[in-house]
């Protein structure tokens, strides 16, 4: 059995003295714990990193702020001891960063995916605005994203300097819609004149609009239902090629 070995390192956020990452084992062979970074594939997430993370996004999809989340109440609500989650992460601020990342990088890796599954762009973007719809953690996703990349505190510097990394770049929204906006482009339907950094403010724009619809829906009188056509129309009618959008008209799934 692994027993933590406390090399005293002090946690500002609670005042804990934080274990190392070092383990004994019952041989008594000292052995160094996995860094969390938030940039692992799924697979390689440890099951109690999954359940810290799950525990993380539920309160703030709650409306939690990040200011007032503890790493006693993360835990507890991710049925795991205290210490476990300083197995793993340094402080709170990492544990909070670290999840968001993931699931950044894990609904952007879905989209990607799914996108590809849709050859023509017309799907894409009825599929995209189908998705903001319908499940709600999407929406939550991607203005978390926004938020992140607009905020200047050093929370979400942290967060910015995660997904700066090669590992995250495919997951980054302007590389998952500059893929299908090539394709568009390559297959005619697009139009080839402008600049693909242009086209992906267009898309990143509109989808904007129509999630904080979706997000805030108190605070306008239109209803995320009416204004969709007007999103679909208003990315196609700019981004199709002269003769293109009449043969992708809108029609409600």
């Amino acid at each position: 059995m692994l027993q933590a070995r406390d090399r005293g390192r002090h946690c500002p956020e609670e005042g804990l003295s934080v274990p190392e990452r070092e383990r004994e084992d019952s041989g008594g062979e000292r052995k160094l714990m996995s860094r969390i970074t938030g940039l692992e594939e799924t697979g390689q997430v440890p099951p109690k990193v999954r359940q810290i993370y799950e525990a993380v996004i539920q309160m703030l999809e709650e409306g939690m702020d990040m200011e007032d989340i503890r790493v006693s109440t993360i835990t507890e609500r991710a049925g795991i001891g205290k210490g476990t989650a300083y197995e793993y992460f340094d402080t709170k601020d990492e544990i909070v960063a670290c999840a968001v990342v993931s699931q950044i990088r894990w609904i952007f890796g879905w989209l990607g995916e799914q996108l590809e599954e849709r050859t023509d762009f017309a799907d894409q973007l009825k599929f995209l605005l189908d998705t903001a719809e319908r499940k709600g953690h999407c929406s939550h996703s991607f203005l978390r994203f926004v938020h992140t990349m607009t905020s200047n505190s050093e929370f979400n510097r942290m967060i910015r300097n995660k997904m700066n990394t090669e590992e995250f770049a495919p997951y980054r929204p302007a590389n998952v819609f500059g893929k299908i906006l090539r394709q568009g482009t390559e297959q005619g339907i697009l139009r080839a004149d402008l600049p693909m950094d242009y086209m992906i403010h267009c898309i990143f724009s509109h989808l904007l609009t129509y999630m904080l619809e979706i997000a805030t829906k108190d605070c306008f009188q239109m209803d995320a239902t009416d204004l969709r056509p007007f999103i679909y129309r208003g990315i196609m009618g700019e981004l199709c090629r002269p003769g293109a959008f009449a043969d992708q008209p809108y029609h409600p799934e």
